[in-house]
């Protein structure tokens, strides 16, 4: 008696040991913020879809928010941050177009740059990613917002070129998603791109399919910029 006794108890924290592995392997390492507007928000964003990607391996703090600017979210900013993330992804650009220049983008993110690190975060630096929506060579039209009758202050390339510069002068990594999203669509061509569309006509925000194919293109990258990703099956 004594010894079947003995036998269950050792079986019994052989199975304890056995779940306490399974549960450390599963709960995730590394925190990861996101900051941005609709294109990254939960609703038509592909920031759910990384966060799918990466649920065994991260935990993902979506604070983007539709329709938002650099400026329009600095207070949200301030509640991510005091979450105490690991690193921060910022990717704006589709909606500060609409308000302000470059210059002021430029200033609006080390900013925020400034405040992640401050808080002991570590940035990365996201260009927007493209709009869907194409010249008449059949690629994706770069030059949407150019031009004198334009109701836009620069082009998304040019707002992706201040991020760069902002990463390089910080010493940050820089996620080229802007450039990574033109060669995936014009890849892929317009009709093929269509189908990312949230809903029908809206080239900008994602179907669930669109959203997971951007997270596709993220992933690779992120992996670069955090070992923590890496060292994880």
């Amino acid at each position: 008696m004594l010894h079947m006794m003995k036998n269950f108890f050792t079986a019994m924290a052989s199975i304890m040991m056995l779940g306490t592995t399974i549960c450390r392997a599963e709960v995730p390492v590394v925190t990861i913020g996101l900051i941005g507007d609709s294109t990254v928000a939960e609703q038509s964003g592909w920031g759910p879809a990384l966060a799918d990607r990466l649920q065994h391996k991260a935990r993902i703090l979506n604070h983007a928010v539709n329709g938002s600017t650099l400026e329009s979210l600095s207070r949200r900013l301030d509640a991510l941050i005091a979450l105490k993330p690991d690193y921060v992804l910022i990717q704006f650009g589709h909606n500060d177009q609409k308000r302000y220049g470059p210059d002021v983008y430029r200033g609006h993110l080390q900013s925020y740059v400034e405040r992640i690190q401050r808080a002991g975060a570590k940035p990365i630096i996201v260009s927007s990613v493209t709009r869907r929506v194409f010249d008449k060579t059949g690629k994706i039209d770069e030059k949407l917002g150019s031009g004198e009758n334009s109701q836009l202050k620069g082009t998304l390339a040019e707002y992706g070129s201040v991020a760069q510069d902002v990463a390089a002068g910080n010493k940050l990594p820089f996620l080229d998603l802007y450039w990574i999203s033109i060669t995936h669509h014009n890849r892929i061509g317009r009709d093929a791109c269509m189908e990312y569309n949230w809903k029908e006509g809206d080239t900008t925000h994602f179907s669930r399919k669109g959203a997971e194919v951007i997270a596709d293109l993220i992933l690779p990258e992120l992996v670069k910029f955090i070992p923590e990703l890496k060292s994880q099956p």
